[in-house]
């Protein structure tokens, strides 16, 4: 009996006894059973069906059909959901068996999910059911920043603790609701209540000494049509009606009335525009206290947007100057390119395009290219952020002045030896010939000379910095 027959019945048999099981006995096995070896075998296969993203067992069904056997490479050691694991990847491996055949090994792993828009806080829930790590940017994001981007996108196959990247934005509060500060001047103490609390305000009174139109409003704050947050206090200014002085007794000298209390006022400075320690420095110089608060961001920081009450006010000493200030802009994150192999030119085109410093170690040259780059390629920075490469030259890049330099040696020596033989009372002698032939290359001598009375040999090495030359001289009788 051949060893497929036998392999056949192997399965055939496991096969009946998974069908004679219960039902939720088999479904907790499907992991383990789909890619039983039950197709026969062949050494020329056919075109392989595509499975990624399939279920195990559909996966295995569909290459059965197609006449191949399956095998898991890789289990599901954190019990993820079974709807939840796929196909992510596909082999086609030989089984090594003398007879032949094909196995298709498959990888199990599950979706990358769509995590942009959810916040950290759900998308941490989300990725945790299906053993994805998360790794944030800035990594100090709290649970209700909102995922902006991620990478890898929705969709991609992930293996078992495979790890995604997401980059976080802050969450934006919501604007104020702004309403006008009604007109309360002039206005009797119940009618300011009722126009403040139509405005959608908080009414206080605070009551002024005896003086001209007792009883009614005669200043109040903040100014009339200031617009303010819902629900801000108005604080109305009423004139205290006299009390009609009681008339003494025949026998008893009146006490003399209390000198009622002098209230002291100053002027708001106007600190609109100016620096936020400038604008301190200026409330409390007016004995007035100062309170800021950061709005939203600006182009330069710290300076002040508006204030209450406003500039010309007058006001009681210690009264409360509240400011708007801006803070500085958030950072913009960018992806650094990968630069090595790259030439210095191209390398520095690169990270200036992305708004990134270019710094060079190690030398510049047209030839040389980048061999190591920090921060790593891909890594999310600051703009702004310094990028430091190191430039080196091939190996194979021989300098372009050697040629010509010893072209000019060569012809320097067949001048000087010329020379010799032409001295008076010598006999003339055969002008040795001198060639160049070929290409330069390491190590070997390619300019010669013949002739019975000199010889020369240059030895060309490619060496930056170390060339010389050679000359011997033979006499003969």
């Amino acid at each position: 009996m051949s060893i497929h027959r036998v392999r056949y019945l192997i399965a055939a048999a496991a096969l009946a006894i998974a069908t004679l099981l219960p039902a939720g006995t088999a479904a907790a096995g499907v992991a383990e059973d789909a890619c039983a070896e039950t197709a026969e075998w062949t050494a020329s296969p056919p075109a392989v069906p595509k499975v990624l993203g399939l279920s195990l067992g559909t996966a295995a069904d569909r290459l059965r059909d197609a006449g191949y056997n399956c095998k898991v490479v890789n289990y599901n050691f954190v019990q993820v959901g079974e709807k939840a694991v796929v196909v992510v990847k596909q082999e086609l491996q030989g089984t090594g068996d003398p007879d032949g055949g094909f196995v298709v090994a498959l990888t199990r792993g599950v979706v990358m999910p769509d995590l942009v828009g959810k916040t950290l806080a759900e998308a941490e829930k989300i990725a945790a059911r299906r053993t994805i790590g998360i790794r944030t940017s800035p990594a100090n994001g709290a649970a209700d920043w909102t995922v902006e981007f991620q990478n890898p996108g929705a969709g991609t196959y992930m293996m078992f603790g495979d790890e995604a990247g997401l980059k976080l934005s802050e969450p934006v509060p919501p604007s104020p609701v702004l309403v006008p500060v009604p007109d309360l001047i002039n206005s009797t103490e119940d009618q300011a209540a009722a126009l403040v609390k139509d405005a959608g305000l908080t009414y206080k009174e605070r009551i002024l000494a005896d003086g001209e139109q007792p009883g009614r409003v005669v200043s109040q704050r903040p100014q009339p049509g200031e617009l303010v947050e819902r629900a801000s206090t108005v604080t109305a200014d009423v004139r205290r009606v006299p009390t009609p002085p009681t008339p003494p007794p025949t026998t008893v000298v009146p006490p003399t009335p209390p000198v009622p209390p002098a209230v002291v006022h100053t002027v708001v400075p106007d600190v609109v525009g100016r620096l936020e320690s400038t604008a301190k420095q200026a409330v409390g110089v007016a004995r007035l206290t100062f309170r800021s608060r950061v709005v939203r961001p600006g182009n330069a920081p710290g300076i002040v947007l508006n204030q209450h009450p406003r500039a010309g006010t007058e006001v009681d000493i210690g009264t409360v100057v509240a400011v708007d200030v801006t803070r500085a802009p958030k950072p913009k994150l960018v992806p650094v390119p990968d630069l090595l192999n790259r030439g210095e030119d191209e390398a520095r085109g690169a990270v200036e395009g992305v708004e990134l410093i270019f710094a060079l170690v190690g030398g510049s040259g047209r030839d040389r290219q980048v061999i190591s780059q920090q921060p790593r390629p891909g890594e999310l920075v600051p703009t702004g952020t310094t990028v430091t490469v190191e430039l080196a030259a091939s190996e194979s890049n021989w300098p372009s002045w050697l040629v010509p330099l010893v072209l000019v040696t060569a012809v320097l020596a067949a001048g000087t030896v010329s020379r010799i033989r032409h001295r008076p009372g010598t006999h003339p002698k055969p002008v040795p010939h001198v060639q160049a032939a070929g290409r330069l290359a390491p190590g070997i001598p390619q300019i010669h000379e013949s002739a019975p009375a000199h010889r020369i040999r240059i030895n060309a090495r490619l060496d930056p910095g170390r060339q010389y030359l050679q000359e011997k001289t033979d006499e003969h009788q």
